[in-house]
This record gives C-alpha cells, sequence and structure tokens, in this order.
C-alpha cells in the first residue's frame, strides 16, 4: 500500500500545522500521527518543526469576518449572485481553482454556516464573487442578507485532482459541468486559459436555468445539452471519442460522475478533475461529516484532502 497517495491541501500554508497536529491526526505528518520515524514525503517546510516552533500548538485558525455586499443580483427565485469586498490578501487566496468560504447571515449562529465555491476573485478592485443556490435550511436564510455577510476563509478543497490541474500547460481540454456547478467551473477554466491551454465547454444548465461560463469566462466553444437523456451522453462520447483531450473538467454531482463514467469507458483513462461533493461542515477535518474511506478502508478527510497519484 502507497503511503504517501493523500496530502493536505493546507499543508505549509498559513494554517498549518493545524487542530489536526494537536491530536496527532495530521493528514500529511507522520510524526504527528504518533509515529516515531519520519517518512511523510512532503517537500516543504517541515511541518513538526514548524509545530514544535509553535510550542506545540497549532497556528492560529481562520476566523469569521463581515464582508460588504457590494451587489446583489437576483437570478431566479433560487439563484443569487453575491459580488463581496473583502480585503486584498483575501482576494489572491481564493483566486485560484478550488477555492471556496464559509458564509452565514448574522442574524443565525455557526450551524447555519454554507460552505460556497468562489466563482470569481478581482484582485485588483478587492471583490470576489459567489453564486448561492437557495436550497435548504441553511441557504434559506441567506435570502434576507443584504448589506453585509460573515464570510470564513480561505479554503481550497472545493476541487479533486487539482495536482492534473496544475501540470496541465498548451494542451486540449474538456469541461463538462451542469446547473450550479459551473460557479467552480469558472475558477478552473479562467485557471486553464492563463497557462495557455484551448478549452472546450459541454453545458447543462440544469435547475440554474442560467450560463454562468459564458459570462464570466472568454471562451467560444460552449455547448449546451442536457447530459440525463441519451443524446447529451451521446454528444459527450463522441467528443471523447473524436477529441484528443488531455484534461478534463467534471462539474457535476456525485450521481451524474458516475453516470458518466459507467456509460463512457474511456473516461477510466482520461486525466479527470472533479468539483468535491461531499458534505463540507467544519472544513478544518475536525467533525468528520466530510469523511469517506479509500479501497484500503483509511479514512480521508476530504475538506482537506487531495489525491495525489503514485
Amino acid at each position: 500500500m502507497n503511503n504517501h497517495r493523500w496530502q493536505c491541501i493546507d499543508a505549509g500554508s498559513d494554517y498549518c500545522p493545524c487542530y489536526l497536529a494537536e491530536t496527532m491526526d495530521c493528514i500529511t505528518c507522520s510524526h504527528l500521527k504518533g509515529k516515531e520515524f519520519c517518512d511523510c514525503d512532503w517537500r516543504g517546510v517541515c511541518i513538526y518543526q514548524a509545530f514544535i516552533f509553535e510550542g506545540n500548538r497549532k497556528k492560529d485558525p481562520r476566523v469569521d469576518f463581515d464582508a460588504e455586499i457590494v451587489e446583489r443580483k437576483k437570478l431566479s427565485d433560487k439563484i443569487i449572485i453575491f459580488t463581496l469586498k473583502v480585503p486584498h490578501s483575501f482576494a489572491r487566496q481564493v483566486n485560484q481553482p478550488g477555492s471556496y468560504i464559509f458564509i452565514r447571515n448574522k442574524d443565525f449562529g455557526q450551524y447555519f454556516d454554507i460552505p460556497i465555491s468562489v466563482m470569481h476573485a478581482d484582485c485588483q478592485k478587492d471583490l470576489i464573487q459567489i453564486a448561492v443556490e437557495i436550497h435548504g435550511v441553511k441557504t434559506k436564510t441567506i435570502r434576507s442578507v443584504e448589506k453585509t455577510m460573515s464570510i470564513r476563509g480561505p479554503y481550497w478543497n472545493g476541487v479533486l485532482g487539482l495536482a492534473y490541474l496544475k501540470q496541465t500547460q498548451n494542451a486540449k481540454c474538456l469541461v463538462i459541468t451542469r446547473g450550479i456547478a459551473q460557479a467552480p467551473a469558472v475558477l478552473v477554466i479562467n485557471y486553464l486559459l492563463r497557462n495557455n491551454n484551448a478549452i472546450d465547454v459541454l453545458l447543462d444548465q440544469g435547475s440554474a436555468d442560467y450560463d454562468f461560463i459564458e459570462e464570466f469566462c472568454k471562451v467560444k466553444n460552449i455547448e449546451k445539452c442536457n447530459l440525463y437523456e441519451a443524446q447529451g451522453i451521446e454528444l459527450l462520447q463522441k467528443k471523447i471519442d473524436t477529441q484528443d483531450y488531455d484534461l478534463l473538467f467534471l462539474g457535476t454531482s456525485d450521481y451524474l460522475q458516475k453516470k458518466l463514467y459507467d456509460s463512457i469507458e474511456k473516461l477510466k483513462d482520461k486525466k479527470v478533475v472533479m468539483t468535491n461533493n461531499n458534505e463540507i461542515c467544519c472544513g478544518e477535518g475536525i467533525c468528520g461529516s466530510c469523511t469517506i474511506h479509500d479501497i484500503n478502508g483509511v479514512p480521508i478527510r476530504t475538506c482537506k484532502t487531495q489525491f495525489i497519484k503514485g
């Protein structure tokens, strides 16, 4: 078994070491897992050394702060786009694929924290944009937010397969996305464009009934379809059969991801990046709501953990 298949997204950041170091549950550092030897394979600043330097304690965690709502754009009864004013460093930190934040109506307690993907970041004006789909108990509280909202971040594990994404340059890529999952797809597309990649987009607007890609990305090759119908699957199959794509991005639900994998055999042979659709609650790897188990039975805290192909 390869012990180095999983790596913490926060390793080496301003938030490392974290709570998990104090409880000897660190995702990356073998010493902070209770082992007597080092086999972490981490190439950054030593996490164990940083932990000792901090006095055997974690670094200061992320904290909530109030963000001014510069614009509130209601697309439908269910979709609202918020433009938020944030500190300059924060805008820079979330201007990368997989970035997400927790938002909350200040009139409610922390039980109402909602993980939301960052859709767009303007580092010159220090603005970020998020798209909120009003769906359940938590998101319904956002309807009444007008002037400010409480946010916490930055977090970066909203997309799985970042290693593939960051290695892709001067290549041909296919983005497949549906509904509100277009929001995290925007940062993915713009990142790929900055690295001189050619991008085709297969878009199913789904219940969002809105084209975020056309509004926020300079992409010309956008084809629309219904991925739950046979014609949509056939279109995707044709594109994969006829085009030599180096990377695929799946911005869809887990159900649709599985449906596509079951329907299109060649997907299993491609480099695929996908949205992290697991139940994220705390973002710090503590509560366990996002935990899944790999084929070896190892529990994976998906709010913080990336798969590293050995």
